[in-house]
Parts: C-alpha cells; structure tokens; sequence
C-alpha cells in the first residue's frame, strides 16, 4: 500500500528545495495562520480610517486616550513616542521625521502642535546695584524660560561678574522676550538663497520648517539672531511664521543668581518679567540649584524616536545617537550623545538597551542612566538596508540586512531568517524597500521585487518552526498599535484593520513540497478534514461584497459616455478593446478546491491531473484514473479549515492511513 497524508501544515523554507523538505512544508503558503497546525483562512482587512491628507500614507499612528482616538498620517517616514507620564496628566506625543523634532497634547491633535525644546535666552542679563551698607559681594545672574509643561531651557548667558553691597538693591534688566514662532523684515535674494533679515531675534535653527511667501521651506543658514536664510527665491517676503510654533503658552522666566561662596547658581524668583529688583539677601532666596545648565534643543535632524523605560527619549541624527534627560522629553544634553563608527540607519530598544543599526557594524548601547551609556559594536557586519525595517521584538532588535534580517538583542546575535533564505533567495526581495512591525507574535515584513513580485513576509517569532508565510497585499505601509495590539495594513484605501473578527474571508493558496513514493502509482481516493468557519455574518458579507462589485459595474455600464474619437485618450491609459467592467467571480462561500498535481516521467513538468471543490460533504470521494506517477504535489485554494489530507489507492486504503 501506498499513500500520502498532509498533516500538521507549515510554510514554506526558500532555501531548501521543496524536494528535500520535511513533510506537511509547502512551496507557497499565502493569506493563511498555520499556528494550529491546521490551515485557517484569514479575513479581508477593514477599512478604519481615511487619512485627509493627500497619499501614499508612508507613516500612521493611532493616539489614543480616554477612550477616544485620534489618527495621524504622514507621506513621511515618521517615528512617534508616547511619553510616559501620570494617568492625572493629560497624554502628549512627540514624533521625528516631520521638520523638527515636534510633540503634541492629545487635545491638540491632529492639526496643532509644538516645536519640541525650549530655547535657551540670547541675551545675558544687564546688572547693576544700589545703596546698601553691608559687606561687597559679587554676583554673576543668568535666566531660563519655563514652560505650562513644567519644561525648563538651558541657561541664558551671564553677566560679566557685578560687585556691589550684600544689603543692596540689585537692578536685573535686558532679559529677553520670549520666543517667537513668527517675524517681520526684508527678505532680497541671490544665486538661488534667500536671506531675510528679520526684525528682532527670530529663535529659528537650520532645519526648522517655516512657511514664508505662503510656501513650507526648511530654514538653511542662521548667521545671527536676527538673520537666516532659506534655499529659493522669496524676494519680496515681509513675513514668515514657524510650521510648529514654541510652546510659550504660560510662560514664565526664572532668575538665578550666585550665592555666596557657593559655585553653583541658586534661584531667586520663579516667575520674573524682562527686568527685576532684588533685594533678597543669600538666606532668603529661594535656593533651588540650577539643573538645566546643559539641557539643550534635540538636533532638527533627529530621527528615529523612541521612548525607553527609564523616561528616556532617544533618536539620532548621523552617526549620533541622543539621549533626552530622564522625564525632561524637551531636553537633549550633548553629552547624553554617543557616536558610532558609521552612520545610523534605525533605531531600536529592548527594555533601556538601544540597538543602533549603522550603514556596517550594530552597536549596543546600555545603561539604566543616560549619562552612564556605553556603546559597544557587535562583531559582525551586518548593514541595515532599510530604516524602516528595524523592528523592536521584545528581548532585541530586527532589521533587513544583506541576506536576511539580523537579530541584535539578549538571546544572541544571528541571522534571524538564516534557516528560511540564504543571500540568494533574499536579495531578490530587495531588502532596501523593506517595512517591518510585530503584531500578534509575529513579525511582518513588506516587501517588493524588482519583477514586481510583492507582498507581505509573516514570520512566527513564538514558533519560527512553522516557517514562511506571505501576505498578497501590497501596503505602502504597516503598523502595529501599542494601545490595542492589532496590526493594521496602510495602502490607497487607506488604513485597514488586518484579519478583522467579522466580514469575508481572504481566498488563501497553499502549495505543498514534492512528495516522492516509492514506486509510480494511481492516487486514486481523497480524504479531505476540513470545517467551514463562516457565520451567518460571514456569508451576508460575502454576498454583500459580490452585490457591491455587480451594482459597481452596472452603474459603470450606466454611466459610460465612450472614450472619445481616436486619440482621445492618453497612450497607457485605456487597454486596447478593453472594458470598464471588471470581472466578477461569484461568491466563494465555504468552499476550497483541492488540486493534486503529478510529475510528468516524460518530461519532468508537474500538471494538474485532479481538482474537486470542497462545500460541506467531508466524505472520502474517488480521484482521476489512468495514469501513474512517483512524484505528487498537493494544492489547496479557498476559505475552508483544512485539518489534513489523505490520498490512496482506493478509498479502502485511506481507512488504514
């Protein structure tokens, strides 16, 4: 006797010929789950939501709070944060990618926001003293600006060293105004720069998006406080105004000033105008000590944000990567910053452990404190392709690499994908285009080809013994939501919840191996386990989807007015004795067909020698006569679970399998 069961199911190994895997693995195993063993079809993605700005959605997020949602879409490749902060305290976001560094309150969204950082005042304070009749003292002032946000900048410049009497009356004066988000001037123009020469400080740094003659444009130069450039001809332009203005809103300024023969600057008044008189004697001051001396803007060019366990906030820009202060997102001291050998493509964390991925070598940097970070490379050049693979997976960091995605983290450096694909199956995927996120346990990976071949990779991070599956849609982009922990596909439609809980199941496509008998024989009996998982929800879906397209056509058929006398239409743009109908299969409800294909002993070429469609009858049916062969492969195309596959002789066979 022999025969051929299929069962458990799995998905497929690239780099080893199908002739040579294990039973139950297939040569392609597209749109389905086979985390049970059993083939399970998945749903068609939902449409959630229709971004308002103009495509391809290359970035999206889902700010959630209170039970509300917002959606934030971008045609950039955007990273978001959430800051970690008290439930009590309304919910902020801070994102990359889009101009500057920039962040948000959830009540803000989706249309206003802040730039990011707190700048730090130009100008030192003017002293001067009165009166008194104590002993000398000298005293060195500085100010900051302080946010609604409880934000502190950096210090302003100090006075030159002021000596008068201890009892004395202490003139402050000249402190700055706050920041602008706007200005007026002149703007000329000369070999494609334009200069503006603005009235006043304009607060701006290269890389800052403003919009000036009605036109967004990052700021190129800023050669004073009060000068900046911009590439283009603006001649003409009297105004200017910041995309995402400062946070000023409640702002206040503090004074600090030196205090005795402490080194340290101490604080005299929390909340001060453009001049004060002090009169405070040393023991009367405040005496808070001056903490944000070194707390500086984030680089305009920072990337790829994180937020870390500590409180940390981290991105790079180059071959930098920059840690915030703990807690304080809008600050970024220089020497937070750690370099690398080479540039830094993405970035990733498990727990406070980053995972720079570079143009060569990773590098791991560790530490529970962003002023004691080491980074240290990993032995192995393994360049990242591709930012937008970088994948946190828990316990490390994924990424598309030369020949497969690289795993940096605490379980051992690898090549993740190395059991799936050598460097000959994977390059063809181009791993430069690639898009990663793990949703569900799983890791996917979008992809393209250079023959057009797309989709989607879906790799078992829980059980990668299952091995390869593939998604057929194309996304432009894909993402898994930290809040509700779906997984969501981004394409022309829009965002798209994915394997939805109701609504039409995906048609899916499973090829098995090559299975090799001993001797040519007549596969003459099929025994099918499978189960319909549709509810009546489900058929009313399918039903509703197949109306849809009918009513579609007929109303296309309705409308149609021709095309025009010849040339009337673009070259490419209307299929030659085409239709603007479109073909419409009939409903596929609770159906698969099996197709068992043969090899050929004349020529080699496997050829379908029998299909049957599958509904409800689960009883063992006969297959075609007349013909023998050693080497069978079985195929299976539809929505049914399928639990395994028998195939015999004769229908007696099958009861002893």
């Amino acid at each position: 006797m022999t025969g051929l069961v299929v069962a458990p199911f799995f998905g497929e190994t690239p780099r080893t010929a199908t002739r040579l895997q294990g039973d139950g693995r297939a040569a392609d195993a597209s749109n389905l789950v086979l985390t049970s063993g059993e083939i399970e079809p998945i749903r068609q993605p939902e449409l959630v939501h229709t971004p308002s700005i103009s495509g391809p959605w290359i970035s999206v997020y889902r700010a959630f709070s209170g039970g509300s949602e917002v959606w934030l879409s971008w045609n950039r490749d955007v990273d978001v944060a959430r800051a970690p902060l008290p439930t009590t305290t309304e919910a902020r976001f801070y994102w990359t990618g889009d101009g500057e560094p920039r962040f948000a309150t959830f009540a803000m969204l989706p249309s206003s926001m802040y730039a990011l950082g707190i700048p730090k005042p130009k100008a030192a304070p003017m002293v001067s003293s009165t009166g008194g009749t104590g002993a000398n003292v000298t005293r060195i002032y500085g100010y900051t600006f302080y946010s609604q946000f409880n934000e502190e900048s950096a210090l302003s410049p100090v006075n030159a060293p002021f000596t008068g009497k201890v009892d004395g009356t202490w003139t402050i004066s000249g402190m700055d105004a706050f920041p602008a988000s706007s200005g007026t001037g002149t703007a000329t123009h000369s070999l494609g720069v334009t200069t503006f020469d603005n009235t006043g400080n304009h607060w701006l740094r290269a890389g800052d998006e403003i919009i000036i003659n009605a036109t967004k444009v990052a700021v190129a130069s800023t050669p004073t406080n009060s000068q900046f450039t911009v590439s283009g001809n603006f001649a003409g332009a009297t105004t200017w105004a910041r995309v995402a203005p400062w946070n000023t809103v409640g702002m206040k300024r503090r004074l600090y000033r030196s205090a005795g023969n402490i080194g340290s600057l101490q604080l005299v008044a929390d909340n001060v105008g453009t001049s004060y008189t002090d009169t405070l004697t040393d023991a009367q001051i405040l005496g808070d000590e001056l903490v944000s001396g070194s707390w500086e803007l984030p680089p305009t060019g920072l990337k790829g944000l994180r937020v870390l366990p500590n409180g940390c906030l981290v991105g790079f820009v180059g071959n930098q990567v920059c840690y915030s202060e703990p807690f304080q997102f809008h600050a970024f001291p220089p020497e937070y910053y750690r370099s690398t050998a080479f540039d830094v493509v993405g970035l990733g964390s498990a727990g406070s452990t980053v995972i720079a991925a570079t143009q060569s070598v990773p590098y791991v940097l560790d530490g529970q404190s962003p002023d004691v970070v080491t980074a240290e490379k990993v032995d192995n050049v393994w360049p990242c392709l591709s930012k937008r693979s970088v994948i946190s997976v828990g316990d490390g960091v994924m990424f598309a690499t030369t020949y497969g995605m690289a795993y940096v983290g605490l379980s051992g450096n690898r090549i993740w994908t190395q059991n799936l694909f050598t460097r000959r199956e994977w390059e063809p995927l181009m791993p430069e285009t690639m898009v990663g996120a793990k949703a569900e346990g799983r890791i996917f990976v979008r992809y393209d080809t250079q023959a057009g071949m797309r989709g989607v990779l879906v790799f078992d991070q829980e059980n990668p013994d299952i091995g390869l599956t593939r998604l057929t849609f194309y996304p432009d982009e894909i993402y898994s939501d930290e809040i509700n922990g779906s997984f969501y596909l981004v394409d022309e439609d829009g965002v798209k919840r994915y394997d939805n809980q109701e609504g039409a199941r995906v048609a899916y496509s499973w090829l098995s191996k090559e299975y090799t008998l001993a001797k040519p024989v007549n596969m003459g009996a099929c025994k099918v386990d499978f189960a319909s998982q549709m509810s009546e929800a489900d058929v009313a879906a399918e039903l509703a989807e197949y109306q849809a397209q009918v009513d579609a056509n007929n109303t296309a058929v309705t409308n149609y007015a021709g095309l025009g006398g010849i040339n009337g239409s673009a070259i490419n743009s209307t299929l030659v004795n085409g239709s603007n109908v479109t073909d419409v299969a009939p409903p596929d409800v609770s159906a698969t067909t099996i197709t068992l294909y043969a090899k050929s002993q004349n020529d080699g070429q496997f050829r379908p020698v029998f299909s049957k469609q599958l509904v409800a009858d689960e009883r063992p049916f006969k297959m075609t006569a007349g013909y023998k062969a050693d080497v069978f492969k079985v195929g299976l195309t539809g929505t049914l679970r399928i639990m395994s596959v028998k195939m015999a002789e004769t229908i007696k066979e099958l009861t002893t399998l």
